[in-house]
């Protein structure tokens, strides 16, 4: 996908599914953290700022992250909240300072001129601002977000981050000698395996050493999911966290996107590479079903809670999906569920084959 040099953009599905999940979840993350973190202050961080809206009409993250700020119940709060604003474009950053000069926020706001990997760390320091809890939004166009950036984020002290990353670079250019924009990603140099991993397993691959990297310093929790487009163009959303509630706040904000036009949703670590829509009043539970399944393919008894942590941490899929799709799964008999009253102790395993199975 070519980088756009005009100042105000066209909003393609991809960009306008991340801003759809990442103001749903900042709707939540604020209200949330403003009241947990009222004494220390909250700061949200956008290192490719952009021009703060498109050809369409539509926001941009920054007057995203600044709308969902200005509820009252943040306001009320008293919590201090600053932003910083990252834009290598003289353009963009020109039209974003008018833009928000225009925005009545409570937000201390910086916007800075340059590139993140230069600017992100020294505004911070001279800001003050690494001791506060942060979220910091990395949706760059390809190989620009050092890892040692990302790592630096996970020292602070409440951190979260949502990196835009795009895997067809890596498995293109993967045997290439000089891969330094690819090992600057990652961190090292083990991500260059793909190249020997069969077609199939390349996708998977890149996805779980890159959370294996985030887990590395010090976000627990990764989610992963994957957004394709009409024309086949995929783009990964990697969020990184270290609270659960965090991670089930962002399986919200995905599920009620209300699948922007023109785009849809994948499990990357599914290899059958199924494209649905996410929606909780229909979802749409066969990867999670084939998912369980593998799970219990070692043919041990495993606890529903242990099917709803691993829907949770391992899957697009949220803990209530879990339930139904066991449900599903012992109407059509490939499961036996031993029901208790807790979740702990019901115990979900494989059925036994049939004749006809």
């Amino acid at each position: 996908m070519a980088v756009p040099t005009s100042v105000v953009m066209d909003r393609d599905p991809h960009t306008e599914a991340k801003h759809r999940i990442l103001g749903n979840y900042l709707a939540a993350y604020f209200p949330i953290m403003s009241s947990q973190f009222s004494a220390e202050g909250l700061c949200f961080v956008d290192a490719f700022a952009g021009p703060g809206e498109y050809t369409d009409g539509g926001k941009g993250s920054p007057l995203i992250a600044l709308g969902a700020a200005s509820r009252p119940e943040v306001i009320d709060s008293g919590c201090s909240l600053d932003s910083v604003f990252i834009e290598e474009h003289p353009g963009r950053v020109a039209h974003l300072k008018e833009l928000l000069a225009a925005q009545r926020t409570c937000f201390n706001v910086s916007t800075r001129h340059g590139k993140c990997q230069d600017l992100l760390e020294p505004t911070l320091e001279e800001l003050g601002l690494w001791k506060r809890a942060m979220f910091v939004n990395l949706d760059g166009w390809g190989v620009d977000t050092p890892y040692a950036l990302v790592e630096r984020i996970g020292k602070s002290k409440r951190p979260e981050v949502l990196v835009t990353f795009s895997q067809q670079w890596f498995t293109r250019f993967a045997e290439q000698g000089d891969n330094k924009s690819g090992d600057t990603v990652f961190g090292d140099d083990r991500w260059r395996a793909v190249a020997e991993q069969p077609t199939e397993n390349k996708k998977r691959f890149l996805v779980d050493e890159y959370r294996r990297r985030l887990a590395e310093c010090g976000f627990d929790f990764q989610l992963t999911f994957e957004l394709t487009d009409e024309g086949g163009h995929s783009l990964f959303l990697v969020y990184g966290t270290s609270s659960i509630q965090g991670v089930r706040k962002m399986k919200d904000a995905m599920w009620s996107v209300d699948t922007a036009a023109g785009s849809k949703f994948r499990d990357p670590r599914d290899p059958n590479q199924m494209s649905f829509g996410l929606s909780d009043d229909s979802p749409d539970l066969r990867v999670l079903k084939t998912q369980i399944l593998e799970r219990l393919a070692d043919g041990g008894r495993v606890s529903l809670k242990e099917l709803k942590d691993f829907a949770l941490r391992e899957t697009v899929y949220k803990e209530v999906h879990a339930t139904a799709a066991v449900a599903d799964l012992e109407a059509a008999k490939k499961v036996d569920i031993q029901h208790r009253r807790s979740d702990e102790d019901t115990l979900v395993w494989l059925a036994p084959p049939t004749l006809f199975s």
